[in-house]
């Protein structure tokens, strides 16, 4: 009696498991901030090695 009640409950739970959602919603991107972030630093970086190559260019136009 037990083993059956045991083997009623396991067949519940398993029905009830398979009834999720039909379409669940796409996992959230954990990663998307930290991406973003690295785009910025790296655009950022950019702007500030032009820079220095304009005023390095500028010192030397002076100079002559």
């Amino acid at each position: 009696m037990r083993r059956l009640l045991n083997v009623v409950l396991c067949g519940a739970c398993m029905l009830l498991q398979s009834c999720g959602r039909s379409n669940p919603e796409p996992p959230p991107d954990i990663l998307k901030a930290q991406r973003e972030a690295l785009e910025k630093a790296k655009s950022t970086g950019k702007m500030m090695q032009d820079a220095a190559q304009q005023h390095d260019a500028q010192m030397e136009s002076q100079q002559k």
